[in-house]
């Protein structure tokens, strides 16, 4: 899978991780479950993960951290296996949704602080964050809230409004998007 020296141009193609695929498989990524049938099997609740240290390019994880029991320790071993200036892709259910506690096998909901101990993101007053705080090399570049299709045009036409409905009323918001990126 390459060392961490390299760089991605015309002799590597670059090591792309859709982690937690289900039935979704993403062209050009490596489509990786422990159930049906991925391009890789593996278990997320399994770590260390098969990968070396900086050997990933990006990472995709689309609606899979609120099914793990481990999901801080899979956090931190994408970090270890991203290349430095590699992505890490993660969408999970909106705290506000009726689906993020609502399907049996999700274990918890996820908000901007959940993420505390990455660079950059203070503990506040979190003590085992505080513990944590700066030990994992990814700084969050892009954070989003994404409203369900029909609140779509709010978004577009109504901003505003839209953030007052998020802030205050529940199932606007369909899910969160981060995107963290590994330091040098």
């Amino acid at each position: 899978m390459g060392g961490s020296g390299e760089a991605v141009g015309e002799n590597r193609k670059p090591v792309l991780l859709n982690l937690g695929c289900g039935t979704v498989h993403e062209p050009g990524f490596i489509n990786v479950d422990a159930f049906g049938n991925p391009d890789f099997i593996w278990d997320l609740e399994v770590t260390p993960f098969p990968w070396p240290d900086n050997s990933v390019d990006g990472i995709q994880m689309r609606h899979v951290l609120e099914h793990l029991d481990n999901w801080w320790e899979c956090f931190e071993e994408c970090a270890r296996i991203l290349r430095p200036g590699g992505f890490l892709r993660i969408h999970v259910p909106d705290a506000s949704s009726d689906t993020a506690l609502a399907y049996r096998d999700h274990k918890r909901v996820f908000s901007l602080a959940s993420f505390h101990g990455i660079q950059g993101r203070p503990s506040g007053t979190n003590s085992w964050a505080a513990t944590v705080e700066g030990g994992i090399p990814l700084v969050q570049e892009f954070y989003a809230q994404v409203p369900y299709n029909r609140f779509q045009w709010m978004a577009k036409y109504c901003p505003w409004l839209l953030r007052f409905c998020a802030d205050h009323l529940r199932n606007f918001i369909w899910e969160q998007q981060f995107v963290f990126r590994k330091l040098p």
